[in-house]
């Protein structure tokens, strides 16, 4: 992985409080960080939408 992909900054957002509780719970469960499993989720987000970031898909 390069130096550039590895590179990690701080985000703050607000989500809805039982979403918090939610990723904590899972954290506690799984042993990964929170941080962590949002990145994940994210990345998932992401892939699924990349009509969202301007990629044409050419599948149906």
């Amino acid at each position: 992985m390069s130096d550039e992909k590895k590179q990690k900054e701080e985000l703050t957002v607000k989500i809805d409080k039982q979403l918090i509780a939610d990723l904590e719970l899972m954290s506690k469960n799984s042993g990964k960080q929170v941080d962590d499993l949002v990145a994940v989720a994210i990345k998932r987000f992401r892939s699924s939408h990349a009509d969202y970031m301007g990629i044409k898909l050419d599948y149906p």
